[in-house]
């Protein structure tokens, strides 16, 4: 089962790459061409079969119709017919005269021959199908004859016989004619004296099939009970069912409910329907070719041919209209994508529709803006950063003079024993060498803190011992990188707006530690403090604003990054930075 899930997943996908490499036109229309064959293919065929089922079930209905009317209309014939041959076999005279025959003289003979030539034309004048008229005695003797001679001695007898209970039927070619024929039994206290044979041309059945036409090339019959042809609409051999196997299996078991049924003949494919005759042991049955039956259906898929071409027109415009609703948003998209990859960062799609392509477009501009937006702001940091460089520049004198003098002044200091002197020129020289000689922007923690330690003894020559800044490391991290100068701007306002002058024990405390990935720092003091709602004053040292630290920061290093102030009046100040430990 895998093999096979697995196996349609990688076709799928093997279609799925295809379509990848063909344009969406084509993809639009192939699938919709695609779907139009396969479903009106599929609803073609049910309903080519749903109406060809119907139509054959219209020509079995019609057809059985059409038997029910042709037999009502035959048994009226049969039982006029009937009524003619039992007036004549009730008649007195014909049965005196079949008693007496034998025993007449030829002049007795002629009289019964006047009297049945008179009898005959005025009794069954109504019956212009009448093709012979016998009267037969019991001895099988033919005693009057109208027509030609046809029914031969041994006919007589055996058909006699056969009508010894009653009335009978049965057909027989006459002069190679079919002919229905009826023996009736003449009798005189209930014994059977002769008998009257009636010959009547088929034509007397075969009217009732010009009654209704069930279709071009059908065929209407009449048969008997073992499948011979009686009558035929289009004078069909006698034989022609028995040489037909697949009509014969179908007619033979004329007991079954089933008496519709498709059928072979000559090749050709019919629908073939019996029905029993009224009053006879025969049966009427029809064919009707499947060409008739199928000549709507031919019309018809023709015309779902043609709906199904202006469908297929129809959905191929729509589809196009479709692909255009795509296309023309999704080109001009496109093209303004080229036109950025080109440089031009100022095009803007304006798409306002609310489709996917239109979400894609309002996003396109939205991005297009922000990078605008961004580049901007990059624009503005460089010309800040220029100006800060220049003002930097400005502030800097030539460091091999700047660097003598200092340590022409330091030597001086120490001739003359004044040590504090010595270590505050020396702790500025090295600071300034840090700051003017050193231009990389990061720097070791090592190297920040010996900037602030000399930054520290040049504050106590002018504030002496009032404060005191203690260090509290993890010497684990002297080595990571670190802004330079960020913690002097932050010292510096700890001793220049929280130190007292005129008070003692007053501390600065900074403190390195690790904290995850990040490391904190933070300079405490115990001074004056400050409301921290309000603006601190941005001093400077160099031309480096305290405030421009935490913007340093976020710059460098992101918007997670940067300073945090707490502080209460009276109580003192904590600065706290964050960085990340690797840079």
């Amino acid at each position: 089962m895998r093999k096979i899930i697995k196996k349609i997943t990688n076709t799928l996908r093997g279609i799925s790459n295809f379509l990848r490499k063909t344009s969406i036109k084509n993809r639009l229309i192939a699938s919709f061409s695609v779907g139009i064959i396969f479903c009106s293919s599929i609803l073609g065929i049910l309903l080519y079969k749903k109406a060809t089922n119907a139509l054959k079930n219209n020509a079995i209905n019609y057809s059985e119709n059409m038997l029910s009317i042709m037999s009502e209309d035959i048994y009226k014939n049969k039982e006029f017919l009937e009524r003619a041959s039992i007036e004549l076999s009730m008649n007195e005279e014909i049965a005196n005269n079949l008693i007496n025959y034998k025993f007449m003289d030829a002049k007795e003979k002629n009289e019964f021959l006047k009297y049945m030539n008179d009898y005959l034309s005025k009794k069954l004048s109504l019956l212009p199908n009448l093709a012979e008229v016998e009267i037969i005695s019991k001895d099988y003797e033919v005693t009057y004859m109208q027509g030609f001679k046809y029914f031969k001695r041994e006919d007589i007898e055996r058909y006699a016989d056969e009508s010894e209970n009653g009335l009978f039927w049965f057909s027989t070619l006459l002069n190679n004619e079919p002919h229905i024929c009826i023996v009736t039994p003449v009798k005189q206290d209930n014994s059977i004296v002769g008998y009257v044979f009636m010959a009547i041309k088929s034509e007397v059945f075969a009217s009732s099939f010009s009654l209704f036409n069930i279709g071009k090339g059908s065929e209407i019959f009449i048969i008997d009970e073992k499948n011979n042809i009686i009558i035929s609409e289009n004078n069909l051999n006698s034989n022609f069912i028995l040489e037909e196997p697949d009509l014969n299996k179908f007619l033979e078991n004329k007991d079954s409910k089933d008496t519709a049924r498709s059928i072979v003949v000559n090749g050709e494919n019919y629908v073939a329907t019996y029905r029993k005759l009224k009053g006879f042991n025969w049966y009427i049955a029809s064919m009707t070719p499947y060409d008739f039956i199928n000549a709507d259906i031919q019309s018809l898929r023709k015309e779902m041919t043609i709906i199904g071409l202006l469908f297929t027109l129809v959905v191929l415009i729509f589809s196009y209209f479709l692909y255009s609703s795509i296309k023309v948003p999704l080109y001009n998209l496109l093209n303004k994508m080229k036109r950025v990859s080109e440089g031009d960062l100022k095009v803007l799609v304006n798409d306002t529709y609310e489709d996917e392509i239109g979400v894609i477009s309002d996003n396109f501009d939205s991005m297009l803006k922000r990078v605008n937006e961004l580049i901007e702001k990059t624009k503005l940091q460089e010309v800040e950063k220029r100006d800060l460089e220049i003002r930097m520049l400005q502030a800097q004198i030539n460091p091999h003079f700047l660097f003598n003098t200092l340590n022409s002044l330091k030597w001086t200091a120490l001739m003359n024993q004044d040590y504090t002197v010595s270590e505050g020129l020396s702790s500025l020289a090295e600071l300034l060498r840090n700051t003017i000689i050193d231009k990389n922007e990061l720097v070791t923690i090592r190297e920040e803190l010996e900037n602030i330690k000399n930054y520290v003894v040049i504050q106590k020559i002018r504030y002496g011992n009032s404060f005191d800044v203690q260090y509290e490391v993890d010497e684990l991290l002297l080595e990571n990188k670190v802004i330079k100068f960020i913690l002097q701007p932050i010292v510096e306002n700890s001793i220049i707006h929280g130190i007292d002058e005129n008070k003692e024990n007053q501390k600065i405390i900074i403190k390195i530690m690790s904290e995850e990935e990040n490391i904190l720092i933070s300079i405490k003091d115990n001074g004056k403090g400050f409301n921290s709602k309000e603006k601190v004053k941005d001093n400077k040292l160099s031309g480096i604003g305290w405030n421009n630290v935490d913007e340093r920061i976020k710059l460098t290093f992101g918007l997670g990054y940067g300073t945090t102030i707490y502080s209460e009046v009276n109580k003192g100040t904590i600065v706290k930075i964050v960085i990340p430990k690797s840079i």
